[in-house]
């Protein structure tokens, strides 16, 4: 099925009149009921044209085409779908059009973008859509099939508790009742997390060497990235000075040859390549998402980045160098400082890149963490590369990040278009979860989806490409380290409100400011810069 554009005119500026007339209407829309206790979920929805935007790329669309237009088939909902180009682009496009109503019936997100959407009334409260959906399992023609329950049309029921937990939180901490419990504003859809991805033809090849293997293995710690980082550059030294007269390519043999033609030669395989390497722009480890980096510190030393007031206000306030965490997020901060002093850690900015993709490629480094979405990235013939959780504080408290989106439903249309709109949530998130996974790299959201013949079928599939393999690799992680059984991990999300995108925006730099000591020679003085740009978002004096 192909991608049905909607007007751009909906994006254009208005008149001020015409912004003030439909102003009046809008107001009168968007200001209606948030809630979805009284939607009769067996209304007819034969024929309903509901919108749906998303922030996917190319590659994704396809598998998206794909399965509305298998969603339309089973319920005759029409689904008019445009993809922005990006979540930024979604942002922008949506809280544009939530003043002329013109937002769309369905949208993935992220938790800071439905704290807008809350902000503005536009986004549903899915708790009467839960607690109701069940009612389409007892109409007519309903059936059980494999164990799921399914309605008359195809579309299975709700199963909200086989959502991975980690993924649900999120949308569970948004908007709060009276007493303190939280509604639920959305459901997990695409999802990944980070991973250390690291040069497997190096790692394995220094496994193998006496002198080297008890000092050069791939770290759990940021204790051990420091240790192993160190020995890393020593090593790399030797090889730039050996360079000078032999040549800048490491074989399997443990010589340095001028040429890669002339290691071909004795059919041997290359092991690092420093040809175009410099000692200055080696850095053996690298991570791209500098706000991620410094989140993830933060839960790691124990302290708390923002903080919700779920009772007196609502609101979200920034803590992380508040006077409770400020030692512990100082003592990461100084570390992470160490590391870029020394040369062992570098980030995208060292090779004026947004990523540090291209530096591992070119042999500049040998361990990045990156988002497991765009591990294809990172692949180049000739090096092997496998996947390692991310480096950890201590092995008693392991944090990793959560990324992905949730589906969320807005506050629009008739009582048909918003059950049909819940019907493709329900069909996205669960029932199609597998396939969607299987075919975009992403994890499942749920048990189900899991478990699913599609993506049991991914991971026991014979993959040839070695992006394919990486992302298998990866998702071996995820299913056998993060969410296994004895794991001690903790995927993490921090709460979404009016104002966490702009504290990101601003603890984004530290990691910069750490790293080049402008115009922050201290961590201390960087962090409470930073700090204080996020005033806006202070907690209001205990009185």
């Amino acid at each position: 099925m192909k991608i049905r554009k909607l007007s751009s005119l909906l994006l254009l500026p208005l008149a001020v009149g015409a912004l003030a007339s439909l102003s009046a209407c809008q107001q009168q829309f968007v200001l209606g009921d948030a809630n979805t206790d009284s939607l009769d979920v067996n209304v007819d929805t034969r024929g309903v044209t509901i919108t749906m935007w998303t922030g996917f790329g190319a590659k994704v669309n396809t598998t998206m085409d794909e399965l509305l237009e298998t969603f339309t088939k089973k319920t005759g909902i029409k689904v008019e779908y445009e993809a922005k180009g990006g979540y930024p682009n979604l942002l922008k496009a949506i809280n544009l059009a939530s003043t002329s109503g013109k937002f769309p019936n369905i949208a993935n997100g992220y938790p800071d973008h439905f704290a807008s959407y809350i902000k503005s009334n536009i986004l549903l409260r899915l708790d009467g859509l839960l607690a109701n959906d069940h009612l389409r399992g007892e109409a007519e023609g309903a059936y059980t099939q494999n164990g799921i329950r399914f309605a008359k049309d195809g579309i299975q029921l709700m199963n909200y508790q086989d959502f991975y937990k980690d993924y649900t939180i999120e949308n569970e901490t948004l908007e709060y009742k009276e007493d303190g419990t939280g509604y639920t504003l959305g459901v997990p859809f695409n999802k990944s997390t980070e991973v250390m991805v690291y040069n497997n033809t190096f790692f394995d090849w220094v496994s193998k060497q006496d002198a080297l293997k008890n000092k050069i293995f791939v770290p759990q710690t940021w204790a051990e990235v420091k240790s192993v980082g160190t020995e890393i550059i020593n090593f790399m030294k030797s090889g730039f000075k050996v360079g000078a007269t032999d040549g800048k390519i490491l074989a399997e043999d443990g010589k340095w040859y001028a040429t890669s033609a002339e290691v071909a030669s004795k059919e041997l395989k290359i092991v690092f390549d420093l040809t175009a390497v410099t000692e200055d722009d080696f850095r053996p480890f690298t991570y791209d998402a500098t706000a991620n980096l410094f989140i993830t510190l933060v839960r790691q030393y124990g302290a708390q980045y923002t903080e919700v007031d779920k009772e007196a206000t609502g609101r979200g306030y920034v803590t992380f160098y508040d006077d409770d965490n400020k030692a512990a997020v100082l003592q990461a901060s100084e570390m992470l400082k160490d590391l870029f002093d020394t040369k062992v850690m570098g980030i995208p900015s060292v090779w004026n890149s947004l990523y540090c993709s291209d530096a591992f490629k070119a042999y500049k480094s040998v361990m990045n963490v990156g988002s497991t979405a765009g591990l294809s990235n990172i692949v180049k013939s000739g090096i092997e590369t496998k996947c390692a959780p991310v480096p950890v504080k201590d092995l008693e408290h392991k944090y990793v990040i959560s990324q992905g989106t949730s589906l969320g439903l807005f506050n629009k249309g008739t009582d048909a278009e918003r059950v049909a709109s819940w019907k493709l949530m329900v069909f996205l998130s669960q029932q199609a979860n597998g396939l969607f996974t299987a075919e975009t790299g992403y994890y499942p959201s749920c048990k189900q989806a899991f478990e699913s013949d599609e993506y049991q079928s991914y991971l026991d599939s014979d993959f040839h490409s070695d992006a394919e393999l990486l992302q298998l690799d990866s998702a071996r992680v995820n299913n056998e380290i993060y969410n296994g059984q004895d794991s001690k991990w903790t995927k993490f999300v921090d709460p979404g409100f009016r104002g966490s995108a702009d504290i990101r925006e601003e603890v984004d730099k530290i990691p910069g400011y750490l790293m080049t000591g402008n115009p922050y020679d201290t961590a201390d003085k960087a962090l409470t810069a930073v700090f204080k740009a996020c005033s806006d978002y202070k907690k209001p004096a205990k009185k």
